[in-house]
């Protein structure tokens, strides 16, 4: 009786090793971080890793060794197995990280160069304008001297050329066209340094192009811009607004306050290269109750007259503060396109 009791006790505390194994491999098994892994990315797999580890406990309780250990190492190959493929799922998203990171870099390189390439555009347009505006000074500078530099005169004669270009694309005949020319070629040759000669053969070329622009009965499909950019290239300010080409200068008056001939010539031809329609110039004043700057105005209006045949252009006062007190702003209302 007592031999019996014994083996008892001797298989049970051999069992009892036994459990308290298959929880110290179960909790090794389960609980490592590969594991817990599989667990978040591939629970399929580590479900069946749990299933097989069940029936492995299920055939020890049987006490069918063989089969507990082949459901055991079935279960450590089920947990391998999600173990493995959620390194894989970790790759995968980190690839697609990665993927989408250099998504977004290729985006912002494209926008970059796109922006490097505005910034260059911006950059030539304005070197352009830069080599306009001294060229435009050189030619606001032939009628204020009396001589003219070689640079001037380059200038000045590039711009004839390109007028006589214009008027023979208006439809000038070559015998209005022959003349020019020779003067062009002979003022190249010489390079003489009295402006004068310049001077009148810029002019002539501009009343030439308002001659056959005059032709038309209204502006044709453009001319404000040729007209924004002519006045530019002869040494004013000007743009587009709704009710037409704004054109303006501060040159008018002199710092002694008389008006410049030199400028109203130069304004005289903007009036015969661009014929149609009326001009209302507004000189700005400090208030237009003035006396002085009312006689400096209407000195502008008779200055003006010799060179305004059609009387196209009217003359007033307007008190602002967003030009300087003596800057003339003139609006070609014709030139007004939507």
């Amino acid at each position: 009786m007592m031999r019996t009791a014994a083996i008892l006790a001797c298989a049970a505390l051999v069992y009892g090793c036994a459990s308290q194994q298959a929880v110290r491999a179960s909790d090794s098994l389960f609980n490592s971080p590969a594991a817990e892994l599989g667990r978040e990315l591939a629970p399929d797999l580590y479900d069946n890793a749990l299933t097989a580890w069940d029936r492995a406990e299920e055939a020890r309780r049987g006490k069918d060794d063989l089969a507990a250990e082949e459901f055991a190492t079935e279960a450590r190959l089920w947990v391998m197995a999600a173990a493995v493929e959620a390194e894989r799922v970790q790759l995968d998203r980190q690839r697609a990280e990665l993927e989408l990171e250099v998504e977004r870099w290729a985006k912002q390189l494209a926008r970059d160069q796109q922006a490097s390439a505005v910034v260059a555009s911006d950059i030539s347009r304005y070197e352009a304008r830069a080599v306009a505006l001294r060229e435009a000074e050189r030619v606001a500078a032939l009628g204020d001297s009396r001589t003219a530099s070689p640079e001037t005169l380059s200038a000045v004669l590039t711009r004839v050329r390109l007028n006589v270009a214009l008027a023979e694309a208006l439809g000038a005949t070559d015998a209005q066209l022959g003349p020019l020319r020779d003067r062009t070629e002979a003022i190249a040759r010489r390079q003489p340094e009295s402006a004068r000669a310049a001077e009148k053969l810029m002019l002539d070329s501009e009343a030439l192009v308002g001659a056959m622009r005059s032709k038309w009965p209204s502006p044709r499909p453009g001319a404000s811009t040729e007209l924004v950019q002519t006045a530019r290239v002869t040494g004013f300010d000007a743009d587009r607004g709704g009710t037409g080409v704004v054109v303006r200068s501060e040159r008018f008056f002199a710092s002694t306050g008389r008006v410049s001939q030199a400028t109203v010539k130069r304004f005289g031809g903007l009036l015969s290269a661009f014929p149609h329609g009326p001009i209302a110039c507004q000189v700005a004043v400090p208030e237009t109750q003035s006396g002085a700057w009312a006689r400096r105005v209407a000195q502008l209006a008779q200055a003006l007259q010799p060179v305004d045949e059609a009387a196209r252009v009217t003359t007033g006062m307007i008190e602002t503060e967003t030009l300087r007190a003596g800057a003339v702003q003139c609006t070609f209302a014709a030139y007004r396109e939507p």
